[in-house]
């Protein structure tokens, strides 16, 4: 077990093929410095035209974790989680829920948001992985009674880890476009945290189109790059090389699900995150035709900041 300050989270999610339905599925350890270690089994069902959005959440000593990293597999009490499938179940005060996935690796290349050397440094504090951009998902969930038979969803399986989270940030998923759906993207516009102060703003992301990849993973890459958010609206673009990419992503607050993470010091923030979002991009440069693409409140776009929005409830 890593040492304290520390945190890791694996995660998958997964979009309904039509609708406006979603799943996001975590299994989370806190190690802070202040406070008892946790592993937490969280479960976030989309569904604002339907059942609504339903978060649960559930707290096991740390004991009852066992993380792998040969086989990359995560135990938290009954709930597993790895490259091929997630069960478990949660029964707490607030409501219960069950769920069992198969998971069908698309044979992707994982995504690096960050170069080698900054996946070793100390600094960002917080590192992610998206081990499958384009999974499909088969199996069930269940919250509170309610139902989501997921036949052929997409969506992805992610890891992320660090001593601290980002103080501040937007993060953006796109696991395959409406008429481009080998297309993904990921991108992250954040401010990290050196002693007492915030740095600038710096927007990396990787954008894989047509069998070409753009991509910009580091602070002198990002010179290229902008980003701008707010709840819950986010523009941002680039230039790589002779490719220039531009874009935005936006959520209605009716599909947005607050949750409030505990940092590795002990303190808390707010993280607003919307499965359903919308993305569209514009393209242009030599490597394939100028485009428009957009992702149909399919995509993920998440807000972590020490503000709370009234308008979206804390459900966990």
């Amino acid at each position: 077990m890593p040492e304290a300050p520390y945190y890791e989270s694996r995660y998958i999610r997964a979009n309904h093929p039509h609708r406006a339905q979603a799943l996001w599925l975590r299994q989370t350890l806190l190690l802070p410095t202040a406070g008892d270690p946790v592993a937490d089994v969280w479960l976030m069902m989309f569904d604002p035209e339907g059942e609504g959005n339903r978060a649960r959440k559930e707290p096991y000593p740390v004991g009852a974790a066992t993380y792998d990293y040969d086989d990359w597999t995560a135990r938290i009490g009954d709930a597993t989680l790895d490259d091929r499938s997630a069960q478990g179940a949660i029964a707490s005060r607030s409501g219960s829920a069950r769920w069992d996935l198969t998971i069908n690796r698309s044979g992707q290349e994982p995504v690096r948001l960050l170069t080698e050397r900054g996946y070793r440094a100390k600094i960002p504090t917080a590192k992610t992985m998206v081990r499958d951009p384009l999974a499909q998902f088969d199996g069930i969930v269940e919250v509170d009674g309610v139902s989501l038979f997921v036949d052929g969803w997409t969506g992805s399986v992610n890891h992320n880890w660090g001593t601290r989270h980002t103080p501040a940030y937007a993060f953006g998923q796109v696991c395959g476009f409406d008429d481009a759906p080998d297309t993904t993207l990921e991108i992250v516009t954040a401010r990290a945290r050196v002693g007492p102060l915030l740095t600038p703003s710096v927007t990396l992301l990787v954008f894989r189109h047509e069998r070409v990849e753009i991509a910009v993973r580091s602070v002198l890459g990002s010179l290229q790059t902008h980003g701008r958010y707010r709840p819950f609206h986010w523009t941002f673009g680039g230039r790589v090389g002779e490719q220039m990419i531009e874009g935005e992503i936006v959520a209605e607050p009716s599909d947005v699900i607050g949750l409030t993470y505990t940092d590795t010091d002990g303190g808390s923030k707010y993280c607003y995150n919307s499965a359903i979002a919308s993305c569209r991009v514009e393209l242009a440069g030599k490597a394939f035709e100028r485009a428009e693409l957009t992702a149909t409140r399919r995509a993920m776009f998440e807000i972590l900041s020490d503000v709370r929005h009234d308008a979206v409830p804390l459900l966990a």
